[in-house]
């Protein structure tokens, strides 16, 4: 068996282990494949989660940057791995439960999907790989909000 690249491991990585490759709705599934990570991340304190969430972000900014460069486009839909980073921070500090879960899930789609301001523009101005993870961090951060407002 050949040894896998490093391009090979960025764009793995970028596709959120394969999500992004899936047909159709790739953020979606994207958004599906941080929940188990949640679940293992969930029995840290709150603090070493938030720590995790903030280094796996901006290793994530990273591997979108170079996917982007691998595949010629900025923010192509197999780039998954900024649904991932933003609905794990989405869920810091929220009980770990299937309501949770099911909640924080879908008010992330509808704000990564709608892009309200800041994420919008973080879409829109910033570059690259920063860009490409911002716009879903700062839904994470709306997402948070709701949930700690109307759910937890």
């Amino acid at each position: 068996m050949e040894q896998m690249q490093k391009n090979d491991w960025i764009l793995f990585l970028a596709s959120g282990c394969g999500l992004g490759a899936l047909p159709k709705v790739s953020g979606t599934w994207g958004s599906l494949g941080a929940l188990p990570l949640w679940f293992l991340l969930a029995w840290v304190s709150n603090g070493w989660y938030l720590l995790i969430v903030l280094l796996f972000s901006g290793f994530a900014v990273w591997v979108a940057d170079e996917a982007g460069k691998l595949l010629g486009v900025v923010d192509s839909p197999v780039i998954v791995i900024d649904e991932v980073a933003g609905l794990l921070l989405a869920l810091v500090a929220i009980p770990l439960s299937f309501g949770n879960a099911l909640a924080a899930f879908l008010i992330f789609r509808f704000f990564d999907i709608i892009k309200p301001f800041p994420a919008d523009w973080c879409e829109e101005s910033l570059p690259g790989g920063l860009g490409v993870v911002a716009d879903d961090l700062a839904a994470g951060v709306m997402t948070w909000v709701v949930m700690q407002l109307f759910f937890v």
